[in-house]
């Protein structure tokens, strides 16, 4: 789910968010929902397309972190924190939250209107993004919030920058080069990759667009969103080929931590609730993790090591 430019507020001041104990669940007995491998993260909204409560999942047990609403976040590289942004009445902006504090600090408080982060492997710089009225840019900072530089520069949306796992390279999602109109369906993006500095930017899905890019952890391959179905590739761009299948709505890819898995969003057809599902990277084993109604959706999955 990759939020409109609109949904993120003007930022706040600083604030922290502290809780001693998460909220916990264990998946019902009779059918008990699993992860293979790692914890593995999402939001959970009780009204679909709004914010809603961080998730972290080991086995079949389920914690909520206290942290503000949110709509997109990423783990950092250990698994220990994660970044996200918030997105609920008390507070929003950009903010670092400590899996074992239980504890959420701002960062970046100068900057407004800001959303999918995500950082570096080495855990020194943030790449987000920044939006306008008619356009959002990818940045990139410092975590004490030095050195912020804007690596894109088009008139159009680019949104979810994603670091390469060696630090070196960040995925993104851009429209600069859709139709007139949005074309047929509307939302046509691209997958671009770019040096860490924003040189180098390259077109990944050229003549068939994508969202929702996200890397193998060996960063050999790229996982990503196209017509509804799940798609890998090779970090070139080559060899694109189809391993979800989806016949709904199959999107917000993301990698295992071993590498052997893939967690992903599922909208069954004329529905709103959004689940959580996982397959094997070659798309057998499919699995739902989730089992919501009504209006109720899990998205924005992330996985991690323990």
């Amino acid at each position: 789910m990759n939020p409109a430019p609109h949904f993120f507020l003007a930022a706040l001041g600083g604030l922290l968010l502290s809780s001693p104990v998460p909220a916990q669940e264990k998946a019902a007995t009779d059918a008990p929902a699993t992860i293979p491998v790692g914890k593995l993260a999402f939001v959970t909204s009780a009204d679909f397309g709004r914010a809603g409560n961080i998730w972290i999942m080991t086995g079949s047990v389920r914690n909520m972190e206290p942290t503000h609403q949110t709509r997109d976040f990423a783990f950092a590289a250990g698994g220990k924190k994660i970044v996200y942004t918030a997105n609920d009445p008390v507070a929003s902006g950009l903010y670092v939250h400590d899996l074992e504090q239980h504890a959420s600090t701002r960062l970046l408080a100068a900057v407004a209107n800001v959303g999918g982060p995500d950082l570096s492997p080495d855990g020194t710089r943030i790449a987000f993004y920044q939006s306008g009225e008619e356009s959002s840019q990818i940045m990139t900072a410092a975590v004490d919030g030095t050195d912020l530089r804007q690596l894109t520069q088009e008139n159009c949306f680019n949104w979810t920058p994603r670091w390469s796992p060696d630090g070196r390279r960040l995925l993104f999602e851009t429209t600069r080069n859709e139709l007139p109109g949005g074309g047929e369906g509307g939302g046509q993006r691209d997958i671009y990759v770019m040096d860490a500095d924003g040189k180098n930017q390259t077109n990944l899905t050229p003549n068939s667009y994508g969202h929702s890019a996200a890397w193998s952890p060996d960063g050999k391959h790229i996982a990503y969103m196209k017509n509804g179905s799940i798609f890998i590739m090779n970090s070139d761009g080559s060899a694109k080929k189809d391993v979800s299948h989806g016949k709904v709505r199959d999107s917000e890819p993301a990698w295992s931590p071993d590498g052997q898995w893939i967690a992903f969003t599922r909208t069954p057809k004329n529905s709103r609730a959004m689940d959580i599902w996982i397959m094997k990277s070659d798309g057998t084993g499919q699995r739902q993790i989730t089992f919501n109604e009504g209006m109720t959706a899990s998205f924005s999955p992330q996985w991690s090591e323990e």
